[in-house]
């Protein structure tokens, strides 16, 4: 028998997936900077929302079929927090028995910072596939060969930055919302993508998960679906030119009728209150809209008062919570974008995928932040979804400046450094706790305490783990926001002046805002300009802020991003005794 004389072709096997150690360093860089810190001023909680949520949770149980009796925003969170801190309880060396609001608090936070990390990573998933293959200086969308001169450069480059944002490490360390609903839309874009790309059923029901969950956590993530719906406009226009329209009509209908069906399906799971509490949760709906809208005036929406749409959140809102690099870059970025996506359109008929990827994004952006903009109330949280935006616009703009490549390095460092800074914050003791350990050592017992009200938060606390003995204050939590409207308290007040020995300001919640618009609240920004000039008899011996603001000065902010995690404290002494009729001249 003769061996045949072929040669044996060598086995192929698949190439092996490299780690990409570059994108695992960043994520780690992301959880360090998310669940760093993460028990920041525990055992109490500063944030309104991040209190009334924990709360809830303790509130959850089988005899009250986990109604939370709390409708501001959907269950999901609370029932995902729940679920973990009963989990964390049922281990053997837990022995806590009913869950606390510290607890609660915890794995709220914990979620954000997860979800966080989650945004982080899905920055560079859609990054990726926004990277084309040549340089973007000489792209061409319509026949999608936009990239850099390294594809994985990019991507990574907006994963880095969104790891350093600081809008985005904060909203991880906040037992709310925002960090959920980031990752939740960034998430639906992605699958947007993926749906244009292979039109398989199993991405329109992941799409459906993740908004029935989105709008599970608030109703405002309605706005997610957006990206999915012009998918559908695009799928539905190119399905009326096909020859078999009717079949492919009639198979896209199925298939958005399934993303519905589980739509829905899991925002009556996540949030079955919605709907068994359908008045009192339509009723907590109706009023947070006349708030956001300024039809229903309240006491702590008073910054927003005369400020002008979009104006406002360019300059209040994205330089503080981006940093001013990213924010310029993610800027610059979008426009560019724009432009080119708009001049390839216009020069073809034919619109390539990566033009419809861009289209989907700039579009999708667009409309979140107009949907937002105009609103009355213009919060940082509302603008939070969108955060993560400007690394993947900014990143798209220095990989346009290759060219310049040490240039873009320089840019890159500067970019990370606000983010770096701010993330101190959370490894350092809450402010409060400083300015608190100051007020024990330095103010005698007894001394009588004047402070403005309307914080979460009151100061002084008593700081984890503090040594020396707790002193006695006899501490008046005075009314500001109603000064002009009610005559009594402006009679308080004036006794107030003259029987307290030290006032603290804790935060720049009301003074900023009233001192802006003095003609309709007079009396409450006489008293703050007789204060800080010293009128008033008193002298600042002590101004407590965050090292970080000191740098950034970013109390000029709007005023939640800086109040509820690192507030500027301000102390003052009483330096002259006035009597009540002198406090009443200066207020002429």
């Amino acid at each position: 028998m003769q061996l045949s004389s072929e040669k044996k072709l060598p086995m192929k096997y698949p190439p092996k997936k490299q780690v990409n150690w570059p994108l695992l360093a960043i994520l780690f860089l992301a959880a360090l900077l998310r669940f760093g810190g993460l028990s920041w001023c525990l055992p109490y909680s500063p944030h309104p929302d991040e209190w009334n949520m924990a709360a809830a949770i303790t509130r959850l149980d089988w005899k009250g079929a986990f109604d939370p009796k709390f409708y501001a925003y959907g269950q999901f969170p609370l029932y995902l927090s729940y679920l973990s801190t009963t989990l964390y309880n049922s281990l053997p060396w837990i022995k806590i028995q009913e869950i606390n609001i510290q607890e609660a608090t915890f794995f709220l936070r914990f979620w954000s910072a997860l979800a966080g990390v989650g945004t982080v990573y899905l920055v560079y998933l859609i990054s990726k596939k926004l990277t084309p293959t040549t340089h973007p200086r000489h792209f061409d969308f319509a026949q999608c060969k936009l990239a850099t001169h390294n594809p994985q450069l990019t991507p990574l480059l907006a994963s880095l930055l969104a790891a350093f944002t600081p809008g985005l490490v904060q909203i991880s360390h906040f037992g709310t919302t925002e960090s959920l609903l980031s990752f939740f839309f960034l998430l639906a874009l992605l699958l947007s993508f993926a749906i244009l790309e292979k039109k398989r059923l199993k991405y329109y029901l992941f799409a459906g998960i993740i908004l029935g969950l989105a709008i599970g956590t608030k109703i405002s993530g309605l706005l997610f679906a957006f990206p999915i719906f012009l998918v559908f406009l695009i799928q539905f226009l190119a399905v009326l030119k096909n020859e078999n329209r009717l079949k492919n009509t009639g198979q896209l209908f199925l298939k958005n009728f399934v993303f519905l069906v589980f739509l829905v399906l899991l925002v009556l799971l996540s949030s079955p209150y919605l709907v068994l509490a359908f008045k009192a949760s339509r009723s907590t709906l109706l009023y947070e809209t006349s708030v956001a809208t300024g039809t229903s005036p309240v006491f702590y929406t008073r910054q927003f008062i005369n400020t002008t749409p979009v104006l406002f959140q360019l300059q209040k809102i994205f330089p503080y919570a981006l940093g001013w690099p990213i924010f310029t870059l993610g800027t610059l970025g979008f426009f560019l974008v724009l432009v080119l996506l708009i001049k390839s359109i216009l020069k073809r008929k034919r619109v390539s995928r990566l033009n419809t990827y861009f289209l989907i994004l700039n579009t999708a952006f667009i409309v979140y932040f107009l949907s937002q903009a105009f609103l009355f109330c213009k919060w940082t949280r509302f603008m939070a979804p969108i955060f993560a935006f400007f690394p993947i616009f900014a990143a798209f703009f220095l990989s346009y400046l290759r060219n310049l490549r040490c240039l873009s390095y320089l840019i890159v460092l500067f970019s990370v450094f606000p983010g770096l800074l701010f993330s101190f914050i959370y490894f350092s003791p809450d402010i409060r706790f400083t300015a608190s350990e100051w007020i024990y050592k330095n103010i005698p017992s007894n001394s009588q305490i004047l402070f403005d009200t309307g914080n979460v938060l009151d100061i002084p606390i008593s700081p984890p783990n503090y040594q020396l003995p707790i002193t006695n204050y006899s501490l008046v939590s005075f009314d500001f926001y109603h000064l002009d409207e009610n005559p009594e308290l402006f009679s308080e007040l004036l006794h107030y002046l003259e029987t307290s020995d030290y006032i603290i300001v804790p935060s720049r919640r009301i003074f900023a805002n009233h001192l802006r618009i003095a003609e309709k609240y007079p009396k409450t920004a006489k008293y703050y300009q007789l204060l800080f000039s010293g009128k008033l008899g008193f002298v600042q011996i002590a101004k407590i802020e965050p090292f970080y603001s000191k740098i950034f000065k970013d109390e000029e902010a709007e005023e939640t991003f800086t109040v509820f995690d690192h507030p500027t404290i301000r102390i003052y002494r009483k330096n002259v005794n006035l009597t009540k009729t002198d406090y009443e001249n200066l207020f002429q």
